[in-house]
């Protein structure tokens, strides 16, 4: 399936979340508390089926409840689970996922940005190049433990809980980084010094020319690499395409001009390169789970 009719789901935002999972039905979340790197959410759920969708989080589930079957599909691959409390499933950010359990179950969704991982993976090993990897239902007793002493401390203090989750945040960000995921430092190999640095010029061409139209091409030729080879590089380092880094880009300008110009949707949507304001539109939708016109009713 073309990425592009995948549905991008944010944890963090209710109506975003509420395209995979209708209705969410979150017996528990951090939302408004806003912890700081993290997001958690504790569903319960009958059975249900998912649409193929890719969050914009890494995303670790932890079944806290019931015994289920499931089919599950991550990144094209599928497998047929038995899940039972304590068992673990990691989706990194940006990878297609599709579920069908068949039996109700409790779970707890950790969300982490993406950025934070990167930076603990820095801190801890001067290596910013990490690759999460994909892990279907396993146990895992650490992040089941992380999970259920985030429930607890929410449910008891939310409003005392920050100190608490950024704590946990990074014990369980270096467990992610010591048992699931793939890493290269890029700052000792002059080599990667060299890909970093061509991404960060297609960075900022991109970003110079946001409210222009851009192209592959362009941004490649800008670079001095082929499509392909920007694509690959791109991808490793920010943990996005090309493509999705325009977009979320111009999204955030575009909620900014929503808050404070008052320019119609049409023209922001034509100032930011957007084909037609049916296109911005659907963009700014899946990357907030409401319309423009909302989100300028709701400033």
């Amino acid at each position: 399936m073309d990425k592009s009719e995948l549905v991008p789901v944010d944890f963090k935002q209710e109506a975003s979340l509420r395209q995979v999972l209708e209705p969410p039905r979150a017996i528990l979340s951090s939302r408004e508390i806003a912890w700081k790197h993290l997001h958690f959410e504790y569903h319960y759920h009958a059975a249900h089926e998912t649409p193929e969708h890719y969050p914009t989080q890494h995303v670790v589930a932890i079944q806290t409840e019931g015994q289920i079957l499931a089919e599950r599909r991550i990144d094209g691959q599928l497998q047929r689970e038995q899940i039972a409390a304590g068992d673990v499933c990691i989706v990194p950010a940006y990878t297609p996922h599709w579920i069908y359990a068949a039996g109700e179950q409790g779970l707890i969704f950790l969300c982490i940005e993406p950025e934070f991982l990167k930076q603990v993976a820095y801190d801890a090993v001067d290596s910013e190049a990490i690759f999460l990897r994909a892990q279907f239902a396993k146990p895992d007793p650490f992040i089941h433990q992380i999970g259920l002493s985030l429930k607890h401390v929410l449910q008891s203090d939310p409003l005392g809980s920050r100190f608490y989750a950024q704590t946990l945040s990074t014990a369980l960000a270096a467990h992610l980084l010591q048992h699931y995921c793939d890493r290269t430092s890029l700052l000792k190999r002059e080599g990667d010094r060299l890909d970093r640095a061509k991404v960060r010029v297609a960075i900022e061409y991109i970003n110079d020319r946001l409210t222009q139209k851009l192209s592959l091409a362009e941004i490649a030729d800008a670079t001095g690499i082929s499509q392909y080879h920007l694509c690959r590089l791109f991808k490793q380092v920010t943990g996005q395409s090309p493509w999705q880094y325009v977009i979320q880009q111009r999204i955030e300008i575009a909620k900014q001009q929503l808050k404070t110009s008052k320019h119609t949707i049409a023209e922001i949507s034509d100032r930011l390169g957007f084909s037609s304001q049916g296109q911005f539109s659907n963009f700014f939708r899946k990357h907030t789970g409401i319309s423009p016109m909302t989100y300028r009713r709701k400033i």
